[in-house]
């Protein structure tokens, strides 16, 4: 009887643990009205935003406290002075991606949330007999390109190494390699804009990607991936300049 129980208390406290990993998979991508030194505080941790905001991880449901302030540093301020530019709270709600924004009259803001997908069970392929790479009556799978999987695609293993980047700066780095590398469609470029959480990298990767991008009478579809209207009046300014702009002839 006593092990009964322990078997049960034992398999109550891995449950248990589980769902509190679940829950704690929400996210708030804080984006700051422009760039400078902040310092974001939430629930007492620190967190330094880099390229005007914060990408916090591994949050569980509920009202959080958080904290903005602006550090400023030089002579004036004897090396370091500080600002608090917003002291509050923000709910964050089970297993959501929160975006959030405070703008230039220190006002925070939530702009959208997004629901968040459980992660996938990866389940162990069984193994084949005569050991592994063999298959029987067809020898092993290496070398002469039998048993080969099907070929990767480049844009969905950009996608996917994207998504599993936690830092924004980071995730615009590999996109902008994607789409500086060659050719690539208006929604292949949509598509990675929307995997980005700063509404100016998302202009900075729609500015780079539209040079290489082979069906530009489709550019309009990037449009639905910026959060503010102001974004999409900048691209479009950028893409009559980049039209009209003269080109060299030759001989001259």
């Amino acid at each position: 009887m006593k092990k009964i129980y322990t078997h049960i208390l034992v398999f109550v406290m891995a449950s248990l643990g589980s769902v509190s990993f679940s829950a704690a998979q929400s996210r708030l991508h804080l984006d700051l009205f422009h760039d400078g030194n902040f310092e974001v505080q939430l629930d007492g941790i620190r967190y330094t935003a880099y390229s005007g905001g914060v990408d916090i991880g591994g949050l569980a449901p509920g009202t959080h406290s958080i904290r903005v302030v602006e550090v400023f540093r030089g002579r004036a301020y004897r090396g370091r002075g500080r600002s608090v530019l917003y002291n509050g709270s923000i709910n964050i709600p089970f297993r959501s991606a929160v975006f959030a924004r405070l703008n230039p009259n220190n006002q925070l803001r939530v702009t959208e949330v997004r629901s968040i997908a459980p992660p996938p069970v990866v389940r162990k392929p069984a193994p084949t007999r005569g050991g592994q790479g063999y298959r029987r009556g067809h020898g092993s799978s290496r070398g002469n390109g039998a048993g080969r999987g099907p070929a990767v695609n480049a844009f969905e293993l950009t996608r996917t190494q994207i998504i599993h980047t936690p830092m924004d700066r980071d995730k615009l780095a590999l996109a902008t390699q994607y789409v500086s590398s060659g050719r690539v469609t208006s929604s292949e470029v949509a598509s990675l804009m929307n995997l980005l959480t700063f509404e100016k990298n998302k202009l900075a990767l729609a500015k780079q990607a539209y040079a290489n991008t082979i069906d530009k009478q489709n550019y309009h579809l990037v449009n639905s991936s910026f959060t503010f209207d102001s974004s999409v009046r900048e691209l479009n300014r950028f893409i009559i300049g980049h039209r009209t702009a003269p080109t060299n002839r030759r001989g001259k």
